[in-house]
Parts: structure tokens; C-alpha cells; sequence
């Protein structure tokens, strides 16, 4: 798998996920600049997933539901508090608690299942390109860096829009996006990590598809974007250094806030995970500060 190691800063963000523990239920995590002074929300859902998961290992998650309270600051270390709220039978629930300097600035609740056989339907997999013949989404945007001399911030997997095939099955609703994503080389065999970086991706781009039928780009001054909340349910079993496709839509934009969905399948066509976001969407007279 031959790739640009400048573009990808994906043992950074491994290590941010695997966080130093405190005591049985509480860890710390570190964080890093993405070109924001504010903690990226998908490392918060990556290191809450991965601190539970640590008080499960016997079980996977197969949902997660997570609220934004507050803005986190980059420079400073986040505090995650475990709670284990049951361990049943079959089923184990926890929640997360995330704070900086004394203030709650995330929660999350999780449900973590021991592996068993049961009815298998699924929403079929989508029309799609080849992602081996779509250029790196990643590799343009650094481009366009170097041409504005904005700096380019790298992340842990490769992104391509699949835009033609969007532009043929949209039928006239510009609430639509496809995008193939994958680590740029071989992860470890630990389930947890992948999905945890799974939940740390998944915060990419989902919110700006509620953005696409207004014709605002993320880059207008006047714009204000947050996420306010972050739910994934886990289906199927997958790994971040093979194709995953997101197909994105936004079905709803009222009251200054966007809805938007995921499903997520694999290359064989099998739907791996479904992420639905709400974000904050504000479009103000004067640039939002």
C-alpha cells in the first residue's frame, strides 16, 4: 500500500486514543492541534469508546451515544470517568464522563454485547466507484494549502469523494455525499483501536453534508459549526486499514441545527455501522469569531 506519509498522521492519533490510566475507571487523554483551538469531537468520541471499552474487554460496542457540552481546549489534558452502570447477562452499559479543569465539556453513554448469532438484514449497499481509481481527497486539500499558504493539517486515513456517482443517483436532492476512507497502512489485530479510530473519523465532514443543498462551503467567515451530538451503532465486524464507504445524507436543517446520517459498508457490501449527528449551523451577518 504505497502512500504519502506526509499527508497521514496516524500514529499520532493512535497514541492520542490510547490514553494513560489513572485508576481502574479513569484516564487521562492527551490531545493535538487541528487547526483549531477547540478539541476535535471525534477524538473525544474516540477516547471515551476506547476508556469503556478497556472496562469491557470481553464485550464490543454496538452503540454509543454521545452529547458536546462545551468547547475543550487542545492545550490541556482531558480527564474520562468511567461509570459502570451494568453488567448483565449479555449486555454491559457504561458512561463516560470528560472533563477539563473541573468542567464537563463531554458525556457518552455506551453498550458493549458478547458476540452472538442472530436474524442478518441490511439496506443494500449504494452505487459506487472503484475507490482505488478516485484521487485522495487528502492530497488536494493539501494542495490547496500550499496554494492559499493555509497550513494543512494530516490526518489517520485517506478520504476520496466518490462525486460522479453522487451527481447520478441524487436526483435533484444536494443532500448527498459518498466517501471511501482507510488507514494508510496495516493496523494492529486489536478490535478496539479500530473502533475507536473508527469513531474518531466519523466526525469528518458528516455535518458539512447538511451544508451542501445551501451551497455554503465550510470555509464562508460567516459560518458557525458544532457538533451537539454524536451517535454510532456497530453492526458488523471491520477494520480502518481496509476500505470503508460513508454514505452521507442530511435529511433536515431547521432552528440553527443540521441532521445528518451515515452508513457505513464495507467493500464486500456489508453495512458495518450506521452514525447519525446533530451540529449546530449558524450563518451570521458579520464572520463568526
Amino acid at each position: 500500500m504505497s502512500h504519502d506519509a506526509s499527508l497521514y498522521n496516524t500514529q499520532e492519533v493512535l497514541q492520542l486514543l490510547q490514553m494513560q490510566q489513572l485508576a481502574p475507571d479513569r484516564f487521562l487523554g492527551q490531545s493535538h492541534f487541528m487547526g483549531s483551538p477547540n478539541v476535535f469531537g471525534g477524538q473525544a468520541l474516540g477516547q471515551a469508546l476506547y476508556a469503556a471499552g478497556l472496562t469491557v474487554p470481553e464485550r464490543r460496542p454496538h452503540s454509543m451515544h454521545a452529547l458536546f457540552i462545551l468547547p475543550g481546549d487542545h492545550r490541556l489534558p482531558i480527564e474520562y470517568e468511567v461509570e459502570r452502570v451494568r453488567d448483565g447477562g449479555s449486555f454491559s452499559t457504561r458512561r463516560v464522563v470528560a472533563t477539563q479543569e473541573g468542567r464537563r465539556m463531554f458525556v457518552m453513554s455506551a453498550s458493549f454485547q458478547t458476540l452472538e448469532d442472530g436474524l442478518s438484514h441490511q439496506k443494500t449497499m449504494p452505487a459506487h466507484r472503484d475507490p482505488e481509481t478516485l484521487p485522495s481527497t487528502l492530497a488536494q486539500w493539501r494542495e490547496r494549502s500550499l496554494q492559499s499558504g493555509s497550513p494543512f493539517n494530516p490526518a489517520p486515513v485517506d478520504f476520496r469523494i466518490d462525486r460522479e456517482v453522487v451527481a447520478e443517483m441524487a436526483d435533484g436532492n444536494g443532500a448527498l455525499k459518498q466517501v471511501w476512507t482507510r488507514a494508510p497502512g496495516p493496523l494492529p489485530d486489536a478490535p478496539l483501536l479500530h473502533e475507536s479510530l473508527f469513531a474518531y473519523t466519523s466526525d469528518y465532514g458528516l455535518l458539512w453534508t447538511a451544508l451542501q443543498p445551501h451551497d455554503v462551503r465550510i470555509s464562508d467567515p460567516r459560518l458557525q459549526l458544532a457538533s451537539l451530538d454524536h451517535t454510532i451503532w456497530f453492526h458488523r465486524p471491520f477494520r480502518m486499514d481496509e476500505w470503508l464507504l460513508f454514505s452521507m445524507e442530511s435529511p433536515n436543517a431547521s432552528g440553527g441545527r443540521g441532521l445528518c446520517f451515515a452508513h457505513i459498508y464495507r467493500e464486500d457490501g456489508a453495512l458495518v455501522a450506521t452514525v447519525t449527528q446533530e451540529g449546530l449551523i449558524r450563518l451570521r451577518d458579520k464572520p463568526a469569531r
